[in-house]
Formats: structure tokens, sequence, C-alpha cells
């Protein structure tokens, strides 16, 4: 163990850190290891008992998937808006910062696998009470291939809310922390090959070893590693600062403003700077990562008062957990223990007992008119009290209901009555509102996060967008990301089935009468429900503008029967004309809409 001078600036941060959340009350650590092993159905963990059952009926784990699963039943996608008083009049056609963000996020998300890992994040903020969301940006991948030189990439990462300290832990906001710390475990050889590339000192560099410093990583399983030569692992932590530093003003053609002297113009500006250490060596220190917000989303399952960890699911549904266990534990020995009669004979006159099928018992000493029943009998079991099942029974579904875990939203109802269910189920969602108001928020936190790192690091580079019912690709600078004003909104579909069946019915509804037009009816109709749904539209705009368009005489002509065709051809240019204007009537009237 290195002495307290030996030790960084930062990694005594860390371990301030790391006090403040064994000082919680329960311990912090503790309870998220019990949580996860819980989870896992590892519930007798720390139970010595050899002689009894050890029944697991894992009520947590189906609670927090059924919970989880109703939270994203509908896919989440982030949607940018210029703000209003900041918009820019844009020319038809013209594609905006706007589309440009959406388009581009879009397929982060999609490279993200962003619908598998809100589901994750989702599930470590339910065991644990916390989960991280945390970017960086990979100068190494190329992510057009060789198509394109433009190099480097935004990376994401899920992080244990065990691994994330918070100057500030009073506080759950992520942009008012003097300081944020992601700590994690990693190999020591690529630990030292980043300090090179860093031009680290050689000492540094050799001060990077391996250490067995796991004891705060998440659940059990995070402390046993693989202990073999050259694949040794070193604890590091990456801290993110506030700092004010001054740059150079740019116009708007991104070149630097100069004074009446030829002196470049400053300006003060505050960035966000990182450093990342081991215990005794640093890999990197004080680097201007030029973002202007901390590239952590941080989400809790519940948030708690003056505290940045949230509060798991779990933690409240454990004592169930263990009283369920334990009163099937003690049901199943009293069954073991009682479920065959114990026998009782008379040694004095049987030698001994046995239990064999069919096997003779020789008696003796008994005289004639001793009855047989005298001599061996069976002791009468206690019998076990009716209310133990239903306690059990009960602990379930009171644990259940309370949870808003009812028939009706595991949908054991008859669909009979759907306005009925869609109350029912809106009133049993209500639980779920506190965990999905902090989704819908971590998600636009990420939104924020992206805009950041795009107009940071992204330059010059090809994104492509949709525009008039195709796809198109245009160059973008997104430097201007850093100066663009957008409300960052996330956009929910339905979650309940009943709700979007009514949706569809009522626009079926509104189209029947004629209240609402094709058009208008695709554009309030869910993506998922019709494929291809942006090149329909345009293919019937298409159709309606052609349609709209005046027929050619050729055309008119055309429509007539071939005699009635002769008859016009012999006619004086006079009456061909009044045919004609009758034949262009016609065909308005045939494509005028039906009245409303």
């Amino acid at each position: 163990m290195n002495s307290y001078n030996d030790k960084t600036e930062d990694w005594r941060l860390y371990e301030a850190g790391k006090q403040y959340n064994n000082r919680l009350e329960p311990n912090y650590y503790d309870t998220v290891d019990a949580n996860y092993e819980f989870f896992h159905g590892n519930q007798w963990r720390n139970v010595k008992a050899e002689n009894i059952p050890k029944p697991t009926f894992n009520i947590i784990k189906r609670i927090t998937q059924f919970l989880v699963a109703s939270l994203t039943s509908s896919k989440i996608k982030l949607h940018f808006e210029p703000l209003p008083f900041f918009q820019q009049p844009t020319e038809d056609g013209q594609i905006s910062g706007a589309d440009i963000a959406n388009a581009q996020t879009s397929s982060l998300f999609e490279k993200f696998k962003m619908d598998f890992k809100i589901k994750e994040a989702l599930f470590d903020a339910a065991i644990t009470g916390d989960s991280c969301a945390h970017f960086y940006f990979d100068v190494t991948k190329k992510p057009y291939g060789s198509l394109s030189e433009v190099r480097g990439e935004i990376g994401f990462e899920l992080v244990d809310g065990s691994n994330v300290f918070f100057g500030n832990a009073n506080n759950s906001n992520v942009d008012s922390q003097p300081y944020i710390i992601v700590s994690g475990r990693d190999m020591v050889r690529n630990l030292r090959e980043q300090a090179k590339r860093y031009n680290q000192k050689e000492s540094e560099v050799n001060s990077i070893t391996n250490d067995y410093n796991y004891q705060e990583q998440t659940s059990d399983s995070g402390k046993i590693e693989v202990d073999a030569d050259e694949y040794g692992k070193a604890l590091y932590i990456i801290v993110y600062r506030k700092k004010k530093v001054k740059r150079v003003k740019k116009d708007e053609q991104g070149n630097e403003m100069l004074d009446e002297s030829s002196n470049p113009v400053t300006e003060e500006v505050e960035t966000i700077v990182a450093s990342k250490s081991v215990e005794n060596a640093y890999i990197f220190k004080d680097v201007d990562t030029g973002l202007s917000h901390y590239p952590v989303a941080w989400l809790n399952w519940e948030k708690q008062k003056n505290q940045y960890h949230g509060r798991a699911l779990c933690t409240g549904i454990l004592p169930n957990q263990i009283f369920i266990n334990r009163m099937f534990a003690m049901v199943m020995y009293h069954l073991q223990m009682t479920a065959f009669p114990k026998t009782v004979y008379n040694a004095d006159v049987i030698a001994s007992w046995s239990n064999e099928i069919g096997q003779a018992i020789a008696v003796r000493g008994m005289g004639a008119n001793e009855n047989i029943k005298n001599i061996a009998g069976y002791l009468e079991p206690g019998n076990m009290s009716n209310r133990i099942e239903s306690v059990i029974d009960l602990a379930m579904q009171y644990t259940k209901e309370t949870l808003g875990i009812s028939d009706a939203a595991l949908g054991n109802v008859d669909p009979k009555n759907t306005s009925a269910i869609i109350a029912v189920q809106k009133s049993t969602a209500i639980p779920l509102e506190n965990p999905k108001s902090n989704l819908y928020e971590w998600i636009e936190d990420i939104g924020k996060i992206l805009l950041d790192f795009m107009g940071t690091y992204y330059g010059i580079r090809p994104v492509s967008v949709d525009q008039n019912g195709g796809k198109v690709v245009v160059e973008y600078d997104f430097s201007q990301f850093k100066d663009l004003f957008l409300d960052i909104r996330a956009d929910v579909g339905e979650s309940s089935y009943w709700s979007e069946i009514a949706s569809i019915q009522t626009l079926d509804n509104l189209l029947n009468n004629g209240h609402i037009d094709i058009i208008e009816y695709l554009d309030r109709t869910p993506d998922e429900y019709i494929p291809q749904k942006e090149e329909l539209i345009s293919s019937i705009k298409e159709r309606m503008q052609q349609a709209t368009q005046p027929a050619s005489p050729e055309q008119l002509i055309a429509m007539l029967p071939t005699d009635e065709q002769q008859a016009f051809m012999n006619a004086s240019p006079e009456q061909q004309q009044e045919i004609l204007a009758q034949l262009q009537m016609q065909m308005q009237q045939s494509q005028a809409p039906a009245p409303m």
C-alpha cells in the first residue's frame, strides 16, 4: 500500500468519495452487492444453516423485469427543435441545423444499440439505484471506412453507479458539480500504452502496475479477476473539472479575430478539463476537452433528498423477499420432519424394528389376552397452521400491488371493456411516473452531451438527412453547433397497447368521415404501422400534384370513344373548342374532393 504522500491529488479525492459511500446508512457498497445477488437468485449467500432447505422464490427478478419492460415498451427518440426566438428563416428545401442534429443523433443511437442500452441502464438503476452514461471521443475510429478520410467517433459506455463520484455528493445535478470522478479497471498494458501516447515520463509509465483494488466493484463477481502474468489489471480514475481558459475569438467564417494591432482577440470561456491517473501516477493531466458540459449523464431510479445516489427498487423489496424465503424454508423443513410418522415400539417385547416392506417382526413374552396394538404404534405429527400459506400468498400479492403490478397491468383480464382496462392500466402505472420522468430527463441530458461532442470534435463531415421522402448526403460544418441553440425533447410513443389501438381507430373514423385527408392520416400514424411511410407520402403527393394539372387537348380527345373522336375531327374549330372546354370541366368535377 502506498503512503499518503505517494498518492496523486486526484486519488485523494477518489478515496474521499469512497469514504462518503461507506458512511451511508445502510452501507452503500453492501446494499448494492446484496441487491445484485438477490436479483440473480443468490439469496442465501450469508446464511450458514446446513440442515434446512434454502428455497428461492425470486419475486425481485420478476417485478424488476416487468417494471423495466413497462418503461421501455415504446421506442424513445431524441428530437431537436430551434428555440422560437433563435430560429433563423430558411428557404424551401434548405436543411437546418436541427435537421442535421436529428439525423446524426438517430444514426448514433443505432450505433450505440440505444434500445438495448436503455434497458440495461434501467436494470442497473432498479438494482443499485443509479446508472451512468459516460461519453468519450475515439480519434482512432473511421466512421465512414475507406469512403472518407474523416476520423473520430463518439463512444458511449455504461458505468456502474458505484464507480462514479460527485464532488458535491448532496446534489444529484451534474452541471453544478465542481468535479466528477469516473473509475474503472483496465489492463496494465493498455494503461501504459496510453500514458506513452501522452508523453509521460518513463518513471510514471513504470509506476503503473497491477493491483487488487477491486473491493468496491459492483457485485460479488466484480471482486474476482484472472490472476495471470502480463494480464494484470489496475484501477484508474478519470477526473473531470470545470475550468476557465482564454481562447481566440472567431468570426462566423471560422477565422481568428484580430484587434487594431493585429493581435488575436481572446475571450474567457468555461471548459471541461480531464485527468486520468492510477494511485501514484498520471496517465494524462488537465487535458482541455473543449466541451461545455460534463460527458456524464446520471440516472436515478428514485431520487433521494440531499444525496446523489438514488434509491433502488430492489432495496425496498429485500425484506419481503427474505420473509417469503424464510417462511417457505420453515414449511419445507416441517414437511421433511413430519411427512413420515415415527414408529414407537415396546423394546421389552420387540428387540428391534424393521421398516422393510413385507418384513415379519417377531414378538416374545406376549400374553394371550394382550392386544398387538399395545406393542407398537405411530406418533401423531403436529399440524401446521393453515394461516402460514395465506400469509405467504398475501406477502407476494401485496408486494406486487404496491408496486403497480395488477392483473390488468399483466394482461390477465378479458378485453371486453377497453375503456375500463385503459383506466385501470393508467392507475396501476402511477408508481412508475417518477422513474419514467427520470428516464426522459436522462435521455435529454444525453442529447445535450451529443450536441456538445459533435460541435467540439466533428468539424466538416458528410451526414445523411431525410428530405422530400428520400435520403440525401450533405457536407456540414458541425462546429456551428457550439453557437446553435436547440430545444431538446425526448419523444416517446404510447406505452399502452390499448392506447395505440384507440388512436388508430380514431384516425380511421376521421378519415372515413372526410374530416382529414390521406396525407394527414399518414402523418399521424406511428411509423411502425406503415413501412416506408415517408416514401408513400411523397408518392401520393406527387400523384395528387399531377392530377391537379390541366390535361392537354390530346389527353382529352383520347378520353372519347372511337366514334366520338372521329366526329370531333370532322367538327369545325369552334365546335372542337367547345367540346374540349366541356371535357375539361367534367375532369375537374370528377377530381374535386367530396363535400365534408
